[in-house]
């Protein structure tokens, strides 16, 4: 930024930062939620006795998980790792996502210091 040649690019740098910008919180956001779903999906999947002990947060992992493999298919539809960021409200769905797998954890823990 200190370049004199720097003017003459400024204004599109500054579109691309804040593009890298949103794709890198995007990004924290995403590895966060997948994280917690690959734990909650090896319990809520493979397990019928958890599905039965724990039907409401099985039901709620059941509609987390479907929206997570439907966001993950429109990912892979797209070109470039720019293009996620024009995926219709996919930070609102993965802010979503991450608070509903926080509920169904803690749920999950709450029932398991009971046991």
């Amino acid at each position: 930024k200190q370049s004199p040649f720097f003017q003459v690019f400024a204004e599109e740098t500054a579109i691309w930062e804040s593009k890298l910008t949103s794709l890198y919180s995007l990004f924290e956001l995403w590895s966060h939620v997948q994280r917690r779903w690959v734990y909650l999906e090896g319990i809520f999947s493979g397990s019928l006795d958890i599905k039965q002990l724990l039907p409401k947060e099985s039901a709620h992992f059941t509609e987390i998980n479907n929206t997570f493999i439907t966001t993950m298919r429109r990912v892979g539809l797209t070109h470039s790792v720019i293009d996620i960021l024009y995926i219709e409200s996919i930070q609102m769905t993965f802010e979503r996502l991450s608070l509903l797998l926080d509920n169904v954890q803690k749920a999950l823990g709450e029932y398991l210091e009971k046991q």
